[in-house]
């Protein structure tokens, strides 16, 4: 049964737990987990219940695994409510429960979701301190606990109420309401694969005539449809629901550079020639119905009624062939339809920390997730022990019960409780299926720690079809038959393979031949100036952290190599923080992430962490990360003052400084030659 409301356990496990890598070989760990998922089923009921009481046109997301991207524990949960189905995806309201801060409602930047890096600041501005924003409000946990669920939802509606700032107030100072008037018009048109593919890459001028264009036809009473047989092509005229052909008007081409308007197909309006889209165009349409003995005319009677959007019909199911004898003799070859977009094969690699999950999720929610929020893709990590079994297809182990036998008969049946096998198709192939069956839509197989993986076993005879040019459809196309079912079996050419490969785990050079010559690569290296401007402060002083992680990479690319630098992604997350906590998290950092990481890329070499660190450099012995305890006292202690032993004879013993931790000049001194000479 669903725990009903927070325990102040949940907050003592997110204090406890915050920042620490998930082992599951500890149990206590274990318990943890589930104890605060429990909290997340709290908070997606919180958000629910809030959601229906102030936005029941809206919807609610909802994070659900206490731990991040890179398996640490969270200090936080939250859930997002979007008030409108066509709300903007870069600005919800958040609630949720935090170490700091207790219980929050919020009006937040949903950063994943946004391109321009400098919405965040502009927003923080908006913002201002949590305490007094006219945009956040907090219950300390104390408060928080003594309320019941109900309690808290009625807390927060009045609090959303009493917000200064509305939706559109914030998204108007972020320079957003343009962008959602123009979202919530494209969004009628996401169901067209050739708009997805393109829409994204025309100039802004022309997605701005366009979305004036569909307007003002909408407004005309005609209608907006396509058909499966016509990708490149959106209709426009009268076509009512319940019938299957509609009457056009004209129809434009949709182009990797622009819209092209045609005309001449049609009988109704053949006088008129086609043209790229143009502001002349669109403003035609707008005044359409102050226009009196021209083109409009022809259009016909209103029909009473607005226009209808693609998004409003069933897709046509027409053949292609009906169409033959109606296009024009002037018809542009490349303004011909196509369905077929070429598959990719990319791996994106680099040190950890780059960011490479981050752009990857990035681009599967853009081009691999319906606007309905369904996924096409598929996610599987290759390790050691992952094989062609779970890839590809494979006999797996399956215990019968009475309901499962084919038959009646108990004496050609298995008896209950017994195991046998069957041949189950892999993540692969599974999304190959799905692939073949809407091969309208480009599919993914997303496959992370690429590199890990034995690539000739999990792979076998597919690695062959991967190749672009041997997939259904291509110039040498190739089918193989598959060793378990003995079915026929080829790659679609809608199925992109994506891969991520961490370098510090293996380097490129040691990459599978066969995986190299069939994958582009992209590299992801850490970007320093992510950071520009971020700045931890503590005591009075000022740690640069973009000079900081700069200096660091310096010195691990002179001792290793520039694979085993350290990302960006380490530190992202102080930039979302308030200049009070932001110590806190980076003594977090290097105690549980930084500190670990140099010790796995030199093997406990000690001095050259403590280079790495710059601790030869620092004075002052508390400024230090790593100590060297001295040679000779140990020598004297273990043999006694006659040893007669060279004090470089034996290994120098190391300890780490925890102090250190806590004092900003340690950070400082990584980047500046001696911190006993700053200020």
């Amino acid at each position: 049964m669903a725990q009903e409301y927070y325990t102040s356990e949940h907050f003592q496990l997110l204090n406890k737990w915050k920042g620490q890598s998930r082992d599951e070989s500890i149990l206590e760990q274990n318990r943890a987990y589930k104890q605060l998922k429990v909290a997340y089923e709290v908070t997606a009921n919180w958000a629910t219940q809030l959601q229906k009481k102030l936005f029941p046109d809206g919807y609610v997301e909802v994070r659900r695994r206490p731990t991040n991207q890179q398996n640490n524990f969270l200090p936080y949960n939250w859930a997002r409510i979007f008030p409108q189905k066509t709300s903007l995806q870069s600005l919800a309201y958040t609630v949720g429960i935090t170490v700091s801060n207790g219980f929050f409602v919020k009006l937040d930047l949903v950063d994943s979701r946004v391109k321009d890096r400098n919405l965040r600041p502009r927003y923080l501005d908006i913002r201002g301190n949590e305490k007094d924003s006219p945009i956040v409000s907090i219950l300390t946990i104390d408060e928080g606990l003594e309320m019941s669920l109900t309690d808290l939802v009625d807390w927060s509606a009045d609090a959303i109420k009493n917000f200064k700032l509305s939706y559109d107030d914030v998204a108007q100072q972020l320079g957003l309401i343009h962008e959602q008037d123009d979202q919530s018009l494209l969004a009628h048109f996401k169901g067209h694969k050739d708009f997805i593919e393109r829409q994204p890459l025309w100039p802004e001028t022309t997605t701005t005539l366009f979305c004036r264009l569909a307007l003002a036809v909408n407004e005309m009473g005609l209608d907006w449809w396509f058909t499966q047989a016509t990708n490149s092509q959106l209709r426009f005229g009268r076509k009512e629901k319940s019938v299957t052909k509609g009457n056009p008007v004209g129809h434009l081409f949709l182009r990797k550079d622009g819209v092209r308007v045609n005309w001449n197909a049609f009988a109704s309006l053949e006088d008129l020639d086609k043209t790229d889209i143009s502001e002349d165009l669109v403003q035609s349409f707008e005044d359409a119905d102050k226009m009196k003995g021209d083109w409009p005319a022809k259009l016909g009677q209103r029909s009473g009624r607005d226009g209808y959007w693609p998004d409003e019909y069933d897709i046509e199911d027409e053949d292609a062939d009906k169409m033959k004898g109606n296009w024009p003799d002037d018809f542009d070859i490349e303004d011909q339809p196509t369905n077929n977009t070429p598959p990719k094969n990319t791996i994106y690699y680099g040190p950890p920390g780059t960011g490479k999950t981050f752009e990857l999720q990035g681009l599967l929610q853009k081009e691999y997730t319906d606007s309905e929020s369904v996924e096409r893709y598929a996610f599987v990590t290759f390790h050691q022990s992952y094989g062609y079994e779970e890839f590809v297809e494979g006999l797996r182990p399956v215990i019968t019960k009475r309901s499962q036998s084919p038959t009646n008969n108990l004496d050609s049946a298995p008896a209950d409780g017994q195991v046998h096998y069957e041949i189950k198709p892999g993540a692969f192939l599974r999304l190959c299926e799905q692939a073949r069956k809407n091969p309208s839509q480009q599919y993914a197989m997303v496959i992370d720690e690429i590199n890990r993986g034995n690539i000739s076993r999990i792979f076998g005879e597919l690695i062959t079809l991967v190749e672009v040019d041997k997939r259904e459809g291509a110039k040498y196309p190739v089918t193989v038959t598959l060793p378990y079912s003995g079915e026929k079996f080829s790659i679609p050419s809608n199925v992109d393979v994506i891969g991520t490969m961490n370098t510090a785990d293996r380097s490129l050079a040691l990459v599978d031949t066969a995986l190299r010559r069939r994958f582009e690569f992209i590299e992801s290296m850490p970007k320093p100036d992510v950071l520009a401007g971020t700045l931890v402060s503590s005591n009075g002083k000022d740690i640069n952290i973009e000079r900081l992680l700069l200096i660091l990479n310096r010195r691990i690319e002179a001792l290793y190599d520039r694979d085993h630098t350290i990302g960006h992604a380490y530190f992202t997350r102080l930039i979302d923080l308030e200049t009070h906590d932001r110590f806190e998290e980076l003594k977090t950092i290097f105690r549980n992430r930084i500190i670990p990481l140099l010790e796995e890329y030199f093997f406990e070499d000690w001095q050259k962490i403590r280079l790495v660190l710059g601790d030869n450099q620092k004075s002052n012995n508390d400024h230090q990360f790593v100590h060297e305890i001295g040679r000779e006292d140990d020598l004297v202690e273990l043999f006694g003052s006659e040893h007669e032993l060279d004090q470089y004879s034996i290994r120098s013993r190391y300890q780490l400084n925890t102090h250190a931790l806590d004092l900003p000049d340690s950070y400082i001194g990584i980047y500046t030659a001696d911190t006993g000479l700053t200020g």
